[in-house]
């Protein structure tokens, strides 16, 4: 029973000297956030990927900067920094080979391939080739590329993009390459048990693919050792240039140009195995185990009884790294933002004279770009204990607004990104209170929320693993903007006023929670 403990807590916070709300909101400045921001989304952390240096010094420039507010280690623990331990499997630079022979085995030529997602073990492979098309089905149109073609241990060759078949056959002038578009071809071509993908840019665009295409064609892929692997899902995909293709199909009498001029004259697929022709596909991987840190720092609260409780603080600090061609992914908004929305909630926490009654954690988790990794071994190792942990409130993209670009489709989906003056709050209808104090804290913070309950992006981030514990969660969340997962989410984009206000929202939220002695979790 906790009524009694909760009567004399209650008593005894009625007997505190009012704390000065106000005061600490001043700690949270445009100063401090722009210093946070510069160096978070900086060329030199060389986009904070899990397992990069960038990421291990993004690590210690928060640990740094939390022991300077006052941040300590939670109790029962030495250091804010918590491992999680990962096999690195990183492909060997120039070791990706493709080489062409043909049914007699005798030798056409070898050349460099890239892969677009790396391995975790050694490749290789061979097999006949089968020239797709576009990889495109639609039932519609009356359109399959891969109708009556066995995919079955064979190498298929994909063009980029879609045709318009009801259109002139070609793809629609002015369009990139989507990798969307190119990810939903994948699954029907993988159930046919094709050996690997071969993504060539479709000669109407006029240039080869953008070495960013299918996870930013990323050098390393780990393989966490903190958790036991249900499954490995490796995906043999690599993009060629037309010069190769061309290569490839000349056996066939047919160039890539010709190729897509007849499936757009025709509007009927063009695909057929390449005779006389085998590949072997080979690629090399270096192994080694790294290390990359939670970082938790602790505020205990003021109250004897319920100090012994916490409002836990999350935003992830890694992102997607570098891709194959060396473009750096600085992941200003996603998630710098939330990295130093943290420090400055931590800032005004640490500016209060006398502390809330109850603790408040903070929590910048690694590897949520790989799969929620650091919030989901937070939750499942607790270095504090979660029934005693009544609220977790998430930040992760709190500092992008509208531009005239954010039109479309992102990445991941339709482009949501919300107004200078408003921000999404995500959550999962676990305790009105909250909810409550969360808007009644953004109104006074100068942002108008966006109530999105449980909406398309509930599951994205690193609340959802609390969530899942059953403790009452919110996200704080700009929405989705055209640079999402691009090389352009970059900190001259960046909403100052907005991180400043959204980080204060997030500070009087929490601070209302951690001082409410009857503070209903349901």
């Amino acid at each position: 029973m906790r009524i009694k403990p909760l009567i004399v807590a209650a008593a005894l916070l009625a007997a505190l000297p009012s704390y000065s709300q106000k005061e600490a909101l001043r700690a949270i400045t445009l100063e401090n956030s722009e210093a946070y921001m510069k160096y978070l989304s900086s060329d030199n952390l060389e986009g904070r990927r899990t397992g990069s240096e960038g990421n291990k010094a993004a690590a210690e420039y928060i640990k740094a900067e939390a022991l300077k507010l006052g941040l300590r280690p939670l109790p029962g623990s030495n250091d804010l920094f918590h491992p999680l331990r990962y096999l690195k499997a990183e492909i060997v630079p120039g070791g990706s080979q493709m080489t062409l022979t043909d049914s007699s085995s005798g030798f056409i030529g070898s050349v460099g391939i890239m892969p677009l997602m790396p391995p975790t073990d050694t490749i290789s492979l061979d097999g006949e080739v089968v020239f797709g098309g576009y990889g495109y089905m639609n039932s519609t149109e009356k359109y399959n590329d891969l109708a009556g073609i066995s995919l079955k241990d064979r190498i298929v060759i994909i063009m980029t993009r879609l045709p318009e078949i009801t259109g002139n056959g070609m793809p629609a002038p002015g369009t990139g390459i989507s990798e969307m578009t190119e990810v939903r071809k994948l699954p029907t071509i993988i159930l046919q048990q094709a050996k690997a993908i071969l993504f060539v840019a479709d000669p109407a665009l006029g240039n080869d693919i953008s070495s960013d295409l299918l996870s930013m064609g990323s050098s390393y892929a780990l393989t966490p050792l903190f958790r036991k692997q249900i499954f490995s899902f490796s995906l043999n995909a690599y993009s060629i240039t037309a010069e190769t293709a061309d290569q490839m199909l000349k056996g066939s009498g047919h160039t890539l140009k010709e190729l897509q001029d007849s499936i757009a004259s025709s509007r009927r697929p063009a695909s057929f195995v390449i005779p006389n022709l085998r590949t072997h596909i080979s690629v090399n991987v270096v192994k080694d185990t790294v290390t990359s840190n939670n970082i938790i720092g602790y505020i205990e609260g003021s109250d004897p009884l319920l100090k012994k409780e916490a409002v836990i603080f999350t935003a992830h600090y890694d992102h997607v790294g570098k891709d194959a061609a060396g473009n750096i992914y600085n992941g200003a908004n996603d998630n710098a933002s939330g990295s130093a929305g943290l420090l400055n909630i931590a800032s005004a926490f640490s500016a209060l004279k006398r502390k809330p009654a109850r603790s408040a954690i903070f929590l910048w988790a690694t590897g949520e770009e790989e799969g929620l990794h650091g919030s989901t071994y937070y939750t499942e190792n607790p270095p504090f204990p979660l029934e005693q942990t009544v609220a977790a409130i998430n930040f992760d993209m709190i500092a992008r607004s509208r531009r005239d670009t954010d039109v479309g489709a992102s990445l991941s989906g339709e482009i949501d990104i919300t107004g200078p003056d408003t921000i999404k709050v995500i959550h999962g209808n676990g305790s009105p209170e909250l909810i409550s104090i969360a808007t009644r804290a953004c109104q006074e913070s100068g942002v108008y929320p966006i109530d999105e309950g449980k909406g398309t992006h509930f599951s994205g981030s690193d609340h959802y693993p609390f969530y899942r514990k059953k403790i009452p969660v919110l996200f704080f969340f700009t929405g989705l903007h055209k640079d999402y997962h691009k090389q352009t989410d970059d900190y001259e984009f960046i909403d100052f006023d907005k991180l400043v206000n959204v980080s204060k929202a997030g500070f009087i939220t929490g601070y209302k929670v951690a001082m409410q002695p009857y503070f209903n979790v349901k």
